[in-house]
Order: C-alpha cells, then structure tokens, then sequence
C-alpha cells in the first residue's frame, strides 16, 4: 500500500505543467520562440513516454525548457526538479538514473543534496589531464599560486607522456593506471631532455633525479587525492601504482661539506657592494634569514630600544614567514647605525628601499603616518583585488608583498638578482648558501641547539622545550664575537656613508653616490 503523497504523484505536475497543445510527437520540433516565451516548460516525450512510473508509486514526468529536459515529479509531499541537459541521449541516460535512484530509496532531491557533507553522485571516468584540472583547481584555492603553478610543472611531463598516441592507446582515463605505466612513465622521464628555464635554444640536457622524483611525488598525491572520500573522482579500491620505491630516496646534503660562504668570503663580499646594496644587503651577511624576510620588513619591525627585529605573521595572518613563526632576533650594536640610517625620518612603511627610490628616479605611491594607517591602506588594497584572486592566506600575502613593494619597498626576486650580481659568475655558490655559511658558524660558535632553531625560524616544538626556556640574547653574543670583523667592516662603511652624507633613501631628494675604496665594484 502506498502513502497519499505517493498515488498522488501519478497526476501530471499540475503546478508548473502547460497545457499540451499538439500530439506528443510534435512536443519537440526546435521552432523559434519569442523571448517572452523562453522560460515556458514543454511536455515532452523522452524514452517513448512522457510520464515515467517506478516500482515504489512515484511517477517523473519530462519537460523541455529552453532547449534542456527537465524531469520533475513529488517526493515525500515535495516537489523536485532536475535538469537532465540539452543532449537527447545525455538526458535518456540522466533519466535512467534518476528512475534507479528513485526505485532503490537512494534519491536525495537536488535541495537537499547541497547540504550533504559527502557527495553521492557518480564516480566520474575522467582523463589524466581532467584529473590533473581538478587537482590543480583545489590547490590553487588551498595553497596559493605559487604552489598550483610548481605543481603544475611537476605534472607537465606526466602530461607529455600520458597524451602519447601509443599512451593513449594503453591508458584513455585515470581509472586505467596501473603498474606498467609508471614503470613506462619512469623510463620516459628518466631519458626526457629538457633546457634549462624552458628556454627553447638553450643546451639540452637530461632531467635530474630530484626533478624526476618531484614529479612521481607529486603524481602520487594527486592520485591520492583523487580517491579521497570527499572527493572521489577515482574508486575507493584504485590502486596508485607511483610506489615510492620507483624513485630515489631523498636526497639529503652531504654532512661533511665545506661552508659556502665563511668569515673571509663574506668580507670581501661586502667589499664589492655598492652603497645602496651595502645598506639593503649587508644584513643578509650577518643574520641567517630568507630573501623574502628582508623583503617583507617593516619599520615597526625594529626595536630600537630593545636592539632587536621581529620576525612574525601581522595583519590577521596577511602576511608571514615561511615557517608562519614568530622571532625575536636580537642585534649587534655595529648594525643599529646603519638601521637607523635606513629608516631617516620615516614613521612607517617598507625598511629597504628600492634603489629607484634611493636614486630619486622614482616616488613612493603610498606613505603611512603609523602603523594603523599602514594596515589600513593595505586592507583598501585588499579591497580593490580582483574576484577570485584572493583565495586563501597566500594570496593575502602576495596583496601585500605587492603593496609594500608599490610603497617603494624591495621585492624578494630583486634582492635575490642583486646578490647574484655581488657574488659572481665566476665564484661558486648561491644567495640561499648564505642562510647555511651563517647557520654553520653559530653553530660553530656554540649556540644550542634549541636556540639554532628558533634563530634561523625553525619550530621549537621540542620536549626540551617544556622544560628549558630559551635564552637567545645570551647565547647570539658568542656568534657577534666570532664575526666581529664583518661587523666592524659595517660599522666603518656606515660611519664613513655618514660623514659624506650620501644616504639620501628617506628624502629621495640627493642621488646616492658610492664611497668605496679604490678597486670596488659598482653594480
């Protein structure tokens, strides 16, 4: 015996049904309608009939509205609808569902089934390259640009592999992966060449292990991913086939290796600067910090009571370090000079200047009374973002990064190209190395190991930690002394930047004219 609501179904859908004014056959001859007349739903015939009965008393019955079926019927005493698409034989095959979903007591109508937390439609049959969109799109929301683009990379040469016609042939959909193409992809990548940045007339040369073993990573995760219950565009019972023991173990630096850039390098480094990156580099030789830390600072950043530079998120989490750690690094004496020379009459804003700005070829677009109007600016710039470009706490970042750099700071590429251009062609090492020399000689200086980490913005999620608090101020004087001579040589360049009066990046007003001894090099 069937409920009211269930005999009652077996009536057409009186409350948005028309009148049906030709024989079922001539429902669905495509005529031209008037505008006024593009939303009116037609009955039409799909699968031989118009009204379609199911075993549990439920009759669904097809429309056709502006060139798309419609199937509409009731459902425990409410209405439903579903869109069955434009296709002919894409909407027959909705329909059949939709009449199983019906008769097996598993239809949740489309009202309701935005509001489940697990999805329970069909497992799609996509293609790698479908499944490599899907991926890339959800990463692009969690994780940034940044991220999305090295994983897409990453997944360009599986791509090149895969869409081979002879690939193609083995492999058409992601559900078809199986053991033999990853070894297959495995002796692809491994005899893949490829040029340098991806430039097209640069010498070719073989993928390296570590970029061969990214890219089976990243493959794996996107596999994963893939079969995630929240997600599921693969099966459950999908077997990922990328084991980690087709590729080499990671590849950790050797422990013995000889410091990049000792004490000695360093000196001669900083002989070679010119003014303005003597002012905007030098602390990179003295403090085992990123590029993007330097670019990222701000005045209110400085302590100059407390002699220290703060390390942290602000903002709300708008903008942060790597580790998303907060630091406290306290600074030697020989430096304050020159931070103080840096920041002039300033109140707020980037501390590094770009050298435009220093040279006075170039105006600040924004300039802050406090650190409140800062935020405020910055936040009316956020504002301004374009839809669908802030995304996340990275894309935030990215705003701001962005804004200080219109506001006349430095940008994390430029320090990074300037750096390159003090170091050398012909010397071997990388700015990065820097972090790792510094590292190295607090080490050797006897810092524990506790203040290592939270120095060069590690986690301290140690258990010694619970018990032992940290003592940074104390234990960072043995490093100042073991390099006391680069921060003399710091001192003494600062001093004499004084006295010549050359250090113009606060005005704009003056050029900045180098004073470096004779044989310096001007970048």
């Amino acid at each position: 015996m069937y409920t009211d609501n269930q005999s009652n179904s077996n009536q057409p859908y009186q409350a948005e049904e028309v009148q049906q004014t030709s024989s079922p056959d001539t429902c669905i001859e495509s005529t031209p309608k008037s505008p006024s007349k593009s939303r009116k739903m037609v009955p039409v015939e799909l699968m031989g009939s118009h009204t379609h009965e199911t075993r549990v008393g439920i009759n669904v019955h097809a429309y056709e509205r502006d060139g798309k079926y419609l199937a509409r019927g009731r459902y425990e005493r409410r209405y439903f609808g579903e869109t069955l698409g434009a296709d002919l034989q894409e909407a027959k095959s909705k329909l059949r569902e939709l009449l199983h979903r019906l008769d097996s007591g598993t239809f949740v109508p489309p009202s309701d089934a935005r509001k489940q937390m697990l999805k329970t439609r069909k497992i799609p049959i996509l293609t790698l390259r479908e499944l490599f969109d899907r991926y890339l799109t959800e990463k692009r929301k969690v994780c940034g640009e940044n991220t999305a683009r090295t994983y897409l990379n990453r997944l360009a040469p599986i791509l090149d592999f895969a869409e081979l016609a002879r690939s193609l042939k083995k492999w058409p959909t992601a559900l078809s992966l199986d053991r033999d193409f990853a070894l297959e992809l495995l002796e692809f990548l491994f005899n893949r060449k490829i040029t340098r940045n991806g430039s097209a007339n640069a010498p070719t040369k073989l993928m390296s292990s570590r970029h061969i073993k990214h890219c089976g990573d990243t493959l794996r995760m996107a596999l994963n991913w893939a079969c995630r219950a929240d997600v599921r565009n693969l099966p459950p019972d999908f077997v990922n086939p990328v084991t980690p023991e087709l590729f080499e173990n990671s590849f950790s630096k050797d422990p013995l290796r000889d410091c990049v850039f000792p004490l000695e390098r360093r000196l001669a480094l900083l002989n070679t600067m010119d003014d303005w990156q003597f002012m905007s580099l030098s602390i990179l030789l003295v403090l085992p910090i990123r590029l993007e830390d330097v670019s990222g600072l701000i005045i209110s950043d400085v302590d100059f009571n407390k002699q220290q530079i703060r390390f942290s998120s602000r903002f709300g989490g708008s903008d942060f370090n790597k580790g998303k750690v907060n630091v406290l690094f306290p600074l030697p004496d020989e430096l304050m000079p020159l931070l103080q020379m840096l920041v002039g009459e300033r109140v707020e804003g980037p501390l590094f200047l770009n050298r435009k700005i220093c040279l006075g070829k170039s105006s600040r677009k924004y300039t802050f009374d406090s650190t409140s109007d800062l935020e405020q600016q910055y936040h009316d710039e956020l504002f301004k973002a374009p839809k669908g470009t802030v995304l996340n706490s990275q894309d935030r970042k990215a705003v701001f990064r962005y804004f200080l750099n219109k506001a006349g700071g430095i940008t994390s590429a430029y320090v990074g190209k300037q750096l390159r251009q003090v170091i050398g062609k012909v010397e071997s090492g990388r700015p990065y190395d820097l972090r790792g020399s510094i590292t190295q000689e607090m080490k050797e200086a006897g810092i524990p190991l506790l203040e290592l980490r939270y120095l060069t913005e590690h986690s301290v999620s140690d258990i010694i930690n619970v018990y032992s608090g940290l003592n940074p101020e104390q234990e960072i004087v043995k490093y100042y002394n073991k390099i006391s001579p680069l921060l003399e040589a710091i001192k003494a360049r600062t001093e004499q930047l004084v006295i010549s009066e050359t250090s113009t990046c606060q005005s704009r007003s003056n050029p900045v004219q180098d004073t470096l001894p004779e044989g310096g090099q001007n970048v």
